[in-house]
């Protein structure tokens, strides 16, 4: 289907009312143009979660990531300044940074050795001519805002503070006190879907009693799920817990969090962060995961948990198998997802997908789909 086609498509599906709301055109989820498009006017200008504040609380901690084309490096430097900046060498466009972890003094490009100060200044180029002048030279820097604890980039100078556009969310989460809690692990993963199904299916509880049966639904059932309204900045339900009941350990952590009330201890918080920042919030953890396209047909994928203060072992090694059984369990419900979403992506190019009724449990989806239109139609 040509691109203005399927732009159509999306414009029609985003204008019907929530009574009358439509799964997504499955075109847009095959077409390469769609996504060079998605690219250009989303993850060229939006913003993005890179992790968590206190995963770069030193000097030097660092994160590497690619923001829809650019690869991006995030860091601490050595003045405590949070910085996002190029991770392309401005000699020969080598990739200077891998992975995480901590770069004490400088960045030192593998290709020639040209050396950067942790502020993306240039500082050594060996064998260069007089003529040349380090100070001329610096990393291209992104803008940087710390919401809720989760640290955002944007590539896009003049783009509008994250923050106001999630106020309602932010009312929504406040007895939690986000910002206080840790990070517990983190993993990075390439799944194969398109990274708008991954986004809708996270953000809906109407699959929880047939996907996650034996997992998720006997301590989070699907009737206990309740997709709200939410916003241009984001989509939101809260999801009822059975006390005393948890589909991703066998333990049960006290929260010591004199803001919760007894509904708050009893509801998990849902939300998408438009476009691709999706997390659960409950009482003693986060679980969340930040999405980057990866063609058509895969997605890359940073995850992980974080925990409330004293909600987890104070004994290192009690805490690691702390943290290795939780994530087990996150494991066995992504791997219960993953097929299914994996199907999906194939089978929106089949001649006879088309999108079906959502249910009110999807609304969520609803509101994804109209943000999806809002910024690639107008």
């Amino acid at each position: 289907m040509p691109l203005d086609e399927l732009l159509e498509a999306l414009r029609r599906n985003a204008e019907l009312p929530d009574e009358l709301a439509e799964a997504t055109p499955p075109q847009i989820y095959t077409s390469p143009e769609f996504l060079e498009l998605e690219l250009d006017e989303i993850f060229n200008h939006e913003w993005f979660c890179v992790g968590r504040i206190d995963e770069f609380e030193n000097p030097g901690d660092y994160r590497t990531m690619t923001i829809g084309r650019d690869p991006v490096v995030v860091l601490r430097d050595r003045d405590g300044n949070l910085r996002a900046m190029s991770n392309i060498c401005r000699h020969r466009m080598a990739t200077l940074l891998e992975g995480s972890g901590n770069i004490r003094r400088r960045i030192t490009c593998p290709y020639h050795a040209w050396t950067y100060n942790l502020d993306g200044q240039l500082i050594g180029a060996a064998h260069m001519r007089e003529n040349f002048d380090k100070k001329e030279v610096c990393l291209p820097q992104f803008q940087v805002e710390v919401w809720q604890g989760w640290v955002y980039v944007s590539l896009d100078p003049e783009a509008e503070p994250l923050a106001p556009r999630l106020s309602l969310l932010s009312e929504h989460l406040a007895n939690y006190q986000l910002d206080k809690y840790r990070t517990l692990f983190r993993a990075e993963e390439i799944w194969d879907t398109n990274w708008k199904i991954l986004v809708q299916n996270f953000t809906e509880g109407y699959h929880l009693f047939v996907a996650h049966a034996k997992t998720i639904e006997p301590a989070m059932p699907t009737k206990l799920a309740n997709a709200m309204h939410g916003s241009e900045g984001h989509s939101l339900y809260k999801q009822g817990r059975i006390p005393g009941k948890s589909y991703e350990r066998a333990s049960d952590m006290q929260v010591d969090n004199p803001l919760l009330t007894e509904e708050d201890r009893n509801t998990a918080v849902l939300s998408a962060v438009f476009p691709c920042h999706v997390m659960s919030v409950v009482a003693e953890r986060t679980f969340w995961l930040s999405l980057q396209p990866h063609g058509t047909g895969q997605v890359k994928v940073l995850w992980g948990a974080d925990y409330y203060p004293g909600s987890v072992p104070e004994d290192p090694e009690e805490r690691a198998a702390y943290a290795a059984e939780l994530k087990a369990g996150f494991d066995a419900i992504n791997d219960e997802d993953k097929p299914i979403i994996g199907g999906i992506v194939k089978n929106a190019g089949a001649l006879a997908a088309e999108p079906g009724r959502l249910s009110p449990k999807e609304r969520t989806v609803w509101y994804f789909q109209q943000y999806l239109a809002r910024v690639l139609t107008g």
